[in-house]
């Protein structure tokens, strides 16, 4: 009985090393995939849908910007607001933007351009700091495999750990769910949380409320990285921590294409 239970917790423990290794190289792929990103432009789409109390919507907004990065430098184009195309002045105002900002760029030194490069990598550095915590921030558990998007993956609960103190305790403290990690590229094909208390995250305009509910997914693009397809949200919420909403909101994220910058926007390929 006691080699038993030995066999037993030996077997739990080796469980959640293998769920907390597969996450490890999640967020590893993860920050790989984000670095490539930088040569892609593409679209986000904002729709924020006010509710009432029994969840019907009462109105909704949105936006759709172009992202594009230009000499290291990350730049936001408007494109449409509520579904109608931004007045022509507005957008002659940002393709003016633009096309001094890849003049300037194509004007950039050898020396110049590798500066601006590698501060744009400790700034992209810095503002991922925080990913690199969250093996450590909970305790995983694989539950067994699943098909995602079509894609074998292995499904894994998180929880939070107790007495992780990490900085990015205020947001990882606060969210429980499972997450879907690629068998192949084992990067993030999708994962569901749900809140248990409140905080602010970078997407949204509300701080959350405990009960919101969050949806990210991921898709492959070129053959070569991982991006954001969806990130949604449902919840009460609280604006400037006042007055208090129900809200939904989604970004989605397409058109991925490679692009390069010089005196001129290039594109250099489609992504599916």
């Amino acid at each position: 009985m006691k080699a038993a239970l030995i066999l037993m917790i030996l077997a739990g423990i080796a469980a959640a090393q293998d769920a907390q290794s597969i996450v490890a190289r999640a967020v590893a792929a993860d920050d790989h995939s984000d670095r490539l990103a930088r040569d892609y432009t593409y679209k986000v789409r904002d729709e924020i849908s006010d509710l009432d109390s029994a969840g019907n919507v009462k109105a909704t907004h949105t936006t759709l910007d172009e992202v594009l990065y230009i000499g290291g430098e990350q730049y936001f184009r408007p494109l449409e607001k509520d579904g109608k195309p931004i007045p022509p002045a507005q957008a002659a105002k940002e393709q003016a933007k633009l096309d001094r900002a890849a003049a300037k760029a194509s004007r950039l030194s050898d020396g110049e351009r590798d500066k601006r490069l590698a501060d744009a990598e400790r700034d992209r550095t810095k503002r991922r700091e925080d990913y690199k915590d969250i093996p450590n921030a909970f305790d995983f558990k694989l539950i067994g495999d699943a098909t995602v998007s079509g894609r074998a993956t292995y499904e894994i609960s998180a929880r939070p750990r107790a007495g992780y103190h990490g900085k990015g305790r205020n947001i990882f403290s606060s969210l429980e769910g499972t997450l879907w990690i690629d068998k192949q590229d084992f990067n993030w094909v999708k994962f569901e949380a749900d809140v248990l208390k409140p905080f602010s995250i970078g997407w949204f305009l509300a701080r959350v409320a405990a009960g919101t509910h969050i949806s990210y997914e991921m898709m492959r693009v070129n053959n070569e990285l991982w991006v954001p397809k969806t990130v949604s949200l449902k919840a009460s919420a609280r604006l400037a921590l006042l007055k208090r909403v129900n809200i939904r909101q989604t970004v989605t994220f397409s058109d991925y294409r490679k692009f390069q910058s010089d005196s001129r926007i290039v594109a250099t390929g489609d992504a599916p």
